[in-house]
């Protein structure tokens, strides 16, 4: 079990960046769900990364699908990258690299984080203290 996660959520015109460091499991992923249902329900394209994620587990896998579902749906803008070598191998093991592995629609265009600069405003942050907040339900 590891202290929790960092959890970022910019907003900018190109849409929602969030950005996730620490350890993806059962403990964590309330704290991801809370920032990426409030990133779905603005409606803009959303932006995730994952680069500072160096270990998920299944549940955070049922996340990133059911997000995936929820902005396919909806036929919003949904980039999710920066998957580590963990997290690629468990996604390659449940057969759904191909699902998740996703670039975003030609017509729009996420920053990198190191673009993102003095554009993106800071709106939100989640970290393990926020988690005890979250409604305990699986992600």
């Amino acid at each position: 079990m590891n202290d929790g996660i960092r959890v970022t959520m910019s907003h900018g015109p190109e849409g929602t960046f969030i950005t996730v460091a620490g350890e993806l499991d059962m403990d964590t992923c309330p704290t991801l769900h809370l920032a990426t249902a409030a990133a779905a329900a603005n409606g803009t394209p959303l932006h995730l990364d994952l680069i500072g994620v160096p270990f998920m587990d299944v549940i955070a896998l049922h996340l990133l699908l059911d997000l995936q579902r929820d902005f396919q749906r909806r036929q919003a803008p949904l980039a999710i990258s920066g998957f580590q070598r963990q997290p690629i191998r468990l996604l390659t093991l449940t057969s759904s690299d191909h699902l998740l592995f996703c670039t975003p629609p030609p017509n729009v265009v996420f920053p990198s984080a190191l673009e993102l600069g003095s554009r993106m405003r800071p709106a939100l942050r989640y970290g393990a203290a926020h988690a005890v907040d979250v409604e305990t339900r699986r992600c």
